[in-house]
């Protein structure tokens, strides 16, 4: 079959989207389909021309073009028309046509399309370990789209190279090549390696190239750069004791770029079985990480002294397990998170902790009898660029409980460490617990300290541990530079 021609592959393209687009419900509906432009004008930066009431299909082809012309156009195109659908059939069919687009461009508008059949022939392939070995680890998950491994290889083709090195895309291909080899499929392996030897002459990549298809690529190091799911609880501000349930994963050692997972809507008693699922599912994904992974929960105020770690996993088993036992778990205020004039303190108390942890101290809420307390408290927070841990003198309850009252003292403030006992700070053994984890080595590794108290309460069984300190600790971590990656317009 003769090859198609850049253009031709383009113009296809082109017309393969218009078809998506004329097969949404938002686009064919007049109200909608403004909500939709306006959305993408916003999203490109540039003036949309609103639809004439003539024939649709000619304007989505103005469009589509008009999108193609900027940088990421394509994906403000889909992204838009995602915050009207949300998780729509159409939106599941464009984002891998985007991809498709962006091979394509990588590739200088090669015909990609032999590819295909080799590609979705492919029995039951590891996707995600062979994408995250592709990329060398800089592709920690793949989006829902990419099921196959034709999806696979034209989403990793989007992917940024440094230079020299083999791109995602075509390391992915000779991983694939050695498979259908394993498979017995030798003359399709060999298919995909003509592919990669005609790029790697034209990209001048023939070096890297040798190296994917005649050693074994090493497998890199295990990161020391832990993994993290952060659930995130918001109160529904008109139905009591219901919450908005959100999550982000994070497994990217190279920085913070946070997977937003679907917000789920419960009644607070289904909260525990909820946060076990996506755990369960967070693992699945995860089931190849070499990383530690650690738990954040963001809670509001009426949560904040929930014993989230002590929450269940595996919980329809005969012998369910705290999240405790297998992973460190910290809290934090989502009423900080959320006011942003909260946070210039926050950064500069946090630099003090990282930065100088030995120069850093903890500070002893002690309240007086004086109404004004809570005033100097806070006083004495922001006057003490040092004091970068606040224990707490009674646990936070009501709104007038002396521990919230403590706890918005020390956020105020910008405070991003707090420790408190969950029913009685006062318990001498929890005062001498505390008085171990705060002296003077530093303040830099208090989760792991407390972490360690949790581990001697486990060491106890469950017959034991309630009686242990390390059962009712709790710690409000707060890193101000692992923020949830913000949501597109609801």
């Amino acid at each position: 079959m003769r090859a198609r021609s850049p253009e031709r592959v383009r113009n296809e393209l082109v017309v393969s989207i218009v078809d998506a687009l004329q097969g949404s419900a938002t686009v064919n509906h007049p109200s909608s389909r403004e909500l939709w432009r306006q959305m993408l004008a916003d999203e490109l930066g540039l003036p949309v021309e609103p639809f004439g009431g003539e024939r649709l299909r000619p304007w989505l082809l103005q469009v589509v073009k008009q999108c193609i012309a900027v940088g990421d156009g394509l994906a403000c195109l889909v992204r838009s028309l995602e915050y009207v659908e949300q998780q729509s059939a159409t939106v599941g069919e464009m984002w891998p046509l985007v991809d498709e687009w962006e091979a394509a461009d990588f590739f200088a508008g090669a015909d990609l399309r032999d590819l295909r059949p080799v590609l979705l022939s492919m029995r039951h392939p590891d996707l995600s370990s062979m994408a995250r070995r592709a990329s060398r680890s800089r592709v920690q998950e793949l989006p829902p789209w990419c099921q196959t491994a034709w999806q696979v290889f034209l989403h990793l083709a989007g992917q940024n190279t440094p230079a020299g090195d083999l791109p995602p895309s075509m390391a992915f291909l000779a991983l694939s090549a050695d498979r259908l080899v394993e498979d017995g499929r030798a003359d399709a392996a060999e298919q995909l390696r003509r592919f990669n030897r005609h790029q790697a002459v034209g990209l001048h990549l023939e070096s890297p190239l040798a190296d994917w298809q005649h050693s074994e690529f090493p497998q890199p190091a295990p990161s020391l750069v832990p993994a993290y799911l952060m659930i995130q609880f918001d109160p529904d501000r008109i139905e009591t004791d219901r919450y908005y349930l959100s999550h982000w994963r994070q497994s990217d050692s190279e920085g913070w770029h946070p997977v937003r997972g679907e917000t789920e809507h419960l009644h607070r008693d289904d909260l525990p079985g909820a946060v076990e699922q996506l755990i369960e599912e967070a693992e699945e994904r995860w089931a190849d990480l070499r990383q530690p992974v650690i738990l954040e929960f963001v809670l509001p105020w009426e949560l904040l002294n929930e014993p989230v770690e002590w929450w269940p996993k595996e919980s329809d088993s005969e012998a369910p397990t705290p999240l405790a036992l297998d992973y460190p778990v910290v809290v934090r205020s989502l009423e900080r998170l959320q006011r942003a004039a909260w946070h210039r303190p926050w950064h500069t108390k946090w630099r003090q902790l990282r930065e100088r942890p030995a120069d850093s101290h903890s500070h002893w809420s002690r309240p007086a009898q004086d109404g004004s307390y809570f005033f100097h408290l806070e006083r004495e927070l922001k006057e003490d660029r040092h004091a970068v841990c606040l224990v707490l003198s009674q646990p936070p309850g009501d709104d007038s409980g002396i521990g919230r009252r403590e706890i918005l003292a020390g956020l105020r403030a910008g405070v991003p460490a707090m420790i408190w006992h969950r029913s009685d700070c006062a318990d001498p053994m929890f005062r001498d617990a505390i008085g171990e984890i705060l002296q003077d080595r530093g303040l830099g590794s208090l989760a792991e300290r407390v972490g360690k108290w949790r581990k001697e309460a486990l060491a106890l069984g469950p017959d034991g541990w309630e009686q242990h300190v390390g059962r009712h600790m709790a710690i409000l971590f707060d890193d101000p530079e692992h923020k949830p990656s913000p949501p597109g317009p609801v």
